[in-house]
């Protein structure tokens, strides 16, 4: 779930872009508009022209983070088993291992940085979890726990989250492989 760094003639969406690249990087406070221009290859006026301010960056980056929650989603939508679907989305944190040892979840990082009372930008930073949430209560409810999808769902975003901050702290992607068997082992025995 890593942004990729796409040529696009929009400048909209490359400075989106390259904002959610650098952002995840360095952080949201340590990015400068600056920083976003340069790296999407426009003059720091035109910044202005897309985007009012460094916040509505911010909710432009959770609005595709969200899109590309969706479409992951749709893509393990169509394995065969809620129990497979989980796996799956436990998969992507195996997948993106090295990119979250080295800079922590770029889902996580920003939602993180966004909720410490920014004002209006820490309701968009519910957005990205609330989907996650969502679907993994779905997958439960599908593998039969009614009453306990919310909460399993709560614990394995929480579990993959965790991890990410973890193996980024300690900078050991190895963490999120025994994590990942972890969580998997314990979906097969629900």
């Amino acid at each position: 779930m890593v942004p990729s760094m796409v040529s696009t003639a929009d400048p909209r969406e490359r400075l989106t872009l390259a904002a959610a690249k650098l952002i995840h990087k360095q952080g949201f406070a340590s990015t400068t508009l600056a920083d976003i221009a340069k790296a999407a290859k426009v003059a720091l006026g035109s910044v202005y022209y897309y985007f009012r301010s460094k916040d509505e960056i911010a909710a432009a980056i959770v609005t595709k983070r969200v899109a590309d929650i969706d479409q992951l989603l749709i893509k393990k939508n169509t394995l065969p088993d809620p129990r497979s679907r989980l796996e799956g989305l436990i998969q992507v944190w195996v997948d993106d291992r090295e990119i979250d040892a080295r800079y922590g979840c770029p889902i996580g990082s920003l939602c993180y940085e966004l909720a410490k009372g920014r004002g209006p930008l820490s309701a968009h930073a519910v957005t990205p979890f609330r989907a996650l949430l969502d679907w993994c209560e779905e997958q439960f409810r599908a593998l039969g726990h009614q009453q306990d999808a919310p909460t399993l769902a709560l614990h394995l975003i929480a579990a993959l989250q965790g991890i990410s901050l973890v193996a980024n702290s300690l900078g050991e992607p190895a963490a999120i492989l025994r994590e990942a068997a972890h969580l998997k082992s314990w979906i097969k025995e629900l």
